[in-house]
């Protein structure tokens, strides 16, 4: 567990008010280094025709909108699920696809029967998990046996000049932009603090294997900034 969990009842309605600049707001405070970071976590999904995806967390849709653009000829059908109701209508108005659909719901909680998913993919959503167990047990549960997952979460790096600039941006230059620009106090004051109570990479990595995932494989990047996590059911 993160040592002190979220609650839905107070980070939903953050992230709905923030849901009309979400995009702008983490490419532009990422440096535009989120792009890649999404990139990477497409680029270890082996998606081959007709599979079923399931899009946990999935916020505005950014993921899912570049996964249907580099696939953009094969068949395949995306599912989108995500707690706030703003990033699902923004998600909706914004992905014209067939292929996608995007519903609210609780990642604790999927609305889907056992082994639904080939794939399953969840960007930057397991830390404001509030039962973090309980999210990846449901995941487990809706992936098809030898289905992957593919999380891709911020960490705190390990090295003294990347953890140091971390910390000085996290906690001094992010929360004034993030309040200057979305008009809300608290929700990138509740970003470092969300990254920095999430589990260590070992512990996170104990986790994923005590749901039952395995070969599960770890790619560190931007000195830690971001990691990606991918294991099989």
């Amino acid at each position: 567990m993160t040592k002190n969990p979220p609650e839905k009842e107070t980070i939903q309605p953050l992230f709905d008010a923030i849901a009309p600049v979400y995009d702008f707001l983490n490419h532009f405070l990422s440096f535009g280094i989120d792009t890649y970071w999404r990139n990477q976590i497409i680029s270890t999904l082996l998606l081959t025709p007709n599979d079923i995806i399931l899009d946990a967390a999935c916020g505005t849709g950014a993921l899912s909108h570049r996964l249907l653009k580099k696939y953009s000829h094969v068949p395949f059908s995306l599912t989108g699920v995500d707690f706030s109701e703003k990033m699902i209508d923004h998600a909706m108005k914004t992905i014209h696809d067939k292929r996608a659909t995007f519903i609210q719901g609780d990642v604790e909680t999927l609305p889907f029967e056992e082994l639904t998913f080939h794939h399953v993919m969840i960007a930057f959503g397991v830390r404001n998990l509030e039962n973090l167990s309980k999210g990846l047990h449901e995941m487990y549960r809706v992936l098809k046996k030898e289905g992957t997952i593919h999380i891709l979460e911020f960490s705190v790096p390990p090295n003294g000049l990347w953890r140091r600039l971390f910390h000085f941006y996290f906690h001094k230059i992010l929360p004034p932009l993030g309040k200057w620009i979305s008009g809300h106090s608290h929700a990138y004051t509740y970003l470092p603090k969300s990254v920095e109570h999430f589990l260590p990479l070992k512990e996170f990595t104990a986790l994923l294997t005590n749901t039952g995932f395995h070969s599960v494989t770890i790619h560190a990047m931007t000195g830690g900034v971001c990691t990606l996590y991918v294991a099989q059911k």
